[in-house]
């Protein structure tokens, strides 16, 4: 059977990659606090084929649809799923800009 795996929201990812689980345990990652914004951005496409929201298809047919995952590697050799993190990570940063651009619009 495999081990239990806490469930976590997509924001709390930076913090959970810090952490090492073994034995019903936690401990900081040896190293460095993970910032994964800095490690590099890699993705993976996988097929499904005959989704079952597509409904049932003709005999004979199959029908693929790409499914595209997005990874992050970091120095440490530390490799994260980041599919439902970018699309968070990227709305922070482009509110952190906004934020930014109004204030020097306002200092001038």
């Amino acid at each position: 059977m495999a081990p239990l795996v806490p469930i976590f929201s997509a924001e709390a990812l930076p913090d959970h990659v810090s952490i090492v689980r073994k034995n019903f345990q936690e401990r900081r990652r040896k190293g460095g606090p993970v910032e994964l914004e800095k490690c590099k951005l890699m993705e993976m496409v996988q097929y499904s084929c005959n989704p079952p929201q597509d409904g049932i298809p003709a005999p004979g047919v199959v029908v693929c649809k790409p499914v595209v995952r997005l990874f992050r590697r970091c120095a440490n050799g530390l490799t994260v799923e980041t599919t439902s993190w970018e699309p968070i990570r990227l709305e922070e940063e482009a509110k952190r800009k906004a934020a930014e651009s109004s204030s020097n619009v306002d200092s001038k």
